[in-house]
């Protein structure tokens, strides 16, 4: 997505589904990660290379899942909610609650008004407000 996106549930019934799938992912993945994690128990990297290479692919494999996690609606990238209403952001390519979004969008356009936060496209130490839409 190019644009700021919030996503909101407001019918009892769909917000009580929505969260049964959340979790339902979620224990998936947990599934998925105690698998990986069963695979690798009692490999000795160290000590044979084909071992190496086995422990370095399961890592890949479970580093993948937890980014895939980060980065999914189903949790929020700051306080780790599971439950809230989403909104993405699309310079930071992830998903917030509603409520962290706008606690960390004030902070930002705050320490860029004081001059704390720089506009990296002209380099000309003037104040960005422009990058956390």
């Amino acid at each position: 997505m190019k644009k700021k996106r919030t996503i909101s549930v407001q019918h009892p019934q769909l917000v009580k589904f929505r969260n049964f799938l959340r979790e339902a992912i979620s224990i998936a993945e947990d599934v998925e990660i105690g698998k990986i994690l069963d695979e690798g128990r009692g490999l000795r990297p160290i000590e044979s290379e084909a071992d190496g290479k086995l422990v370095r692919e399961l890592s890949d494999k479970r580093n993948k899942l937890d980014a895939a996690m980060d980065r999914s609606i189903c949790v929020c990238s700051l306080c780790g909610s599971r439950t809230s209403d989403m909104t993405f952001n699309p310079y930071m390519e992830g998903w917030f609650c509603v409520n962290c979004y706008e606690k960390s969008r004030r902070f930002y356009r705050r320490k860029a008004k004081e001059g704390e936060i720089w506009n990296s496209e002209n380099y000309l130490r003037t104040p960005s407000t422009e990058w956390w839409p």
